[in-house]
C-alpha cells in the first residue's frame, strides 16, 4: 500500500527511470556485437539506481535546509514582534509620563501663584459605595491641614471648589465633596450679583436655591456661580463653583431653584489644593484694642 502511494506521489521520476531502464535494455540486445555481460548490465543498473538514489538525498537534503531556513525565519520574527512589543510599551509610558508631569506642573505653577497658601494633596481613596460622599487626600495634620478648610482643584486651567475638609488624621484627610447632600456653600451668581445658598444633592448635579424671584429676568443658562465668603462661611470669597444648567420654579415659591454643572469633573481628579486660613495681624489688633 505504501509502495503504490510512493509510485503515485512520484509518478513521473518513476516512469523515467523505467524509460531509460528499457531504452538501455533494447540498446544492448540491437547492438551488433552484442555480447551479454552480467557485470556490466549490474554496473549499469547500479548505476541508474545510484543516481536516482543521489537525486533523492539531494531532494531531501534541500528540504532540510528549506526546515531549519523557515525555522531561523520565524525565531527572528518572534523575536522582532518582541522588540515591537517592548518599543510599544516605552511609548506608552512616555506619553503616560509626560501626561503626569503636565499634571505635576500644573500643580506647581497654581501653588506658587495662588493668593492663598496652600497645601498640594494627591487623592488617594474614593468611597466605593457613594462616589460622592467622601475623598481622601495624602496630607494630614503633620503638614498643617486642619478640619473644615477649603479644597479647590484646578481642571483646563480653571480653578474651582471641591469642597471641604470634614476630618484629619496625622498623614491623611477625608474631604467632604460639593456633591455631599450635607454639603451647603454660600454662593452668588457673578454677572447679576444675586445670591443663594448651594447644596449637593447626591449626583453629578448640584443646586443654588433661595435665589429671589424676580432675578429670573437677568439670569442666563451657563451663567457662573462662585462663593460669595458672606456670613459665617468658610469658603473664601471668588472661587468658581459651576455655571447654570437648568432654572426652575414652582408657582408659590418666591425663589429661584438653579441646577449647576460643576465646574469640577470629580471623575477625572487626582490632585487638590488645600487652603490655609488667611492669617490676622495679631499686633495690629492688639494695638487697636489698646487704644
Amino acid at each position: 500500500m505504501q509502495g503504490k502511494k510512493f509510485i503515485a506521489k512520484h509518478k513521473s521520476g518513476t516512469l523515467l527511470v523505467l524509460y531509460v531502464f528499457v531504452c538501455f535494455v533494447c540498446m544492448t540486445f540491437t547492438s551488433t556485437g552484442f555480447v551479454l555481460k552480467p557485470r556490466q548490465l549490474g554496473l549499469s543498473v547500479f548505476s541508474l539506481f545510484q543516481q536516482g538514489f543521489s537525486s533523492a538525498g539531494g531532494f531531501l537534503s534541500e528540504t532540510f535546509n528549506s526546515i531549519r531556513v523557515l525555522g531561523e525565519l520565524r525565531t527572528e520574527y518572534e523575536a522582532a514582534l518582541d522588540r515591537l512589543r517592548y518599543y510599544e510599551q516605552i511609548e506608552k509610558d512616555i506619553l503616560v509620563l509626560k501626561d503626569e508631569n503636565r499634571r505635576l506642573s500644573e500643580v506647581l505653577a497654581f501653588s506658587g501663584a495662588a493668593v492663598y497658601e496652600n497645601i498640594p494633596a494627591k487623592i488617594i481613596g474614593k468611597d466605593p459605595q457613594n462616589f460622592h460622599t467622601t475623598l481622601v487626600v495624602n496630607q494630614g495634620s503633620l503638614s498643617g491641614i486642619g478640619k473644615d478648610m477649603t479644597v479647590i482643584g484646578i481642571q483646563g486651567g480653571h480653578q474651582g471648589l471641591v469642597g471641604k475638609v470634614l476630618s484629619v488624621g496625622l498623614n491623611s484627610s477625608i474631604v467632604q465633596p460639593l456633591y455631599d447632600p450635607n454639603a451647603f456653600v454660600a454662593a452668588r451668581l457673578l454677572t447679576s450679583r444675586y445670591e443663594g445658598l448651594v447644596n449637593g444633592t447626591g449626583d453629578d448635579t448640584i443646586t443654588l436655591r433661595y435665589v429671589k424671584r424676580y432675578a429670573r429676568s437677568e439670569i442666563r443658562f451657563g451663567d457662573t456661580v462662585i462663593t460669595s465668603g458672606l456670613g459665617a462661611s468658610i469658603f473664601p470669597e471668588g472661587i468658581e463653583i459651576g455655571t447654570v444648567k437648568t432654572i426652575s420654579a414652582r408657582s408659590y415659591d418666591t425663589s429661584l431653584e438653579l441646577t449647576l454643572e460643576p465646574l469640577i469633573d470629580f471623575s477625572r481628579l487626582e490632585y487638590v489644593y488645600i487652603l490655609k486660613p488667611a492669617k490676622t495681624d495679631s499686633s495690629n489688633s492688639g494695638s487697636a484694642d489698646g487704644s
